[in-house]
């Protein structure tokens, strides 16, 4: 039960330093390059996905287009934070 209390704790932690994210996509970036350091288990269509977003990612802030480099960096992060949250619910056991 205390396992339970404290994954539920880690998520809604997790889930509080997501809405309290930044939407600069430089932020965005420093923050996944973050968690990819950390190379949490991921199948390989999430990694695919991943690097997908990122690039675009990279490309529409090179072209000026913040908001919409926001939006795939957003995604990206979304894919990794679900890989992070996967290995502390399985280190928990």
């Amino acid at each position: 039960m205390k396992k339970i209390g404290n994954l539920f704790a880690a998520a809604l932690l997790i889930l509080m330093m997501g809405c309290s994210g930044s939407n600069d996509p430089q932020s965005q970036l420093s923050v996944i390059n973050e968690k990819l350091s950390k190379k949490f288990p991921m199948t390989a269509e999430q990694a695919e996905l991943v690097d997908t977003h990122v690039a675009e990612g990279k490309r529409l802030l090179e072209e000026g287009k913040t908001e919409e480099s926001s939006q795939a960096f957003a995604q990206a992060l979304e894919i990794l934070e679900r890989a992070e949250d996967v290995y502390i619910f399985n280190k928990a056991d």
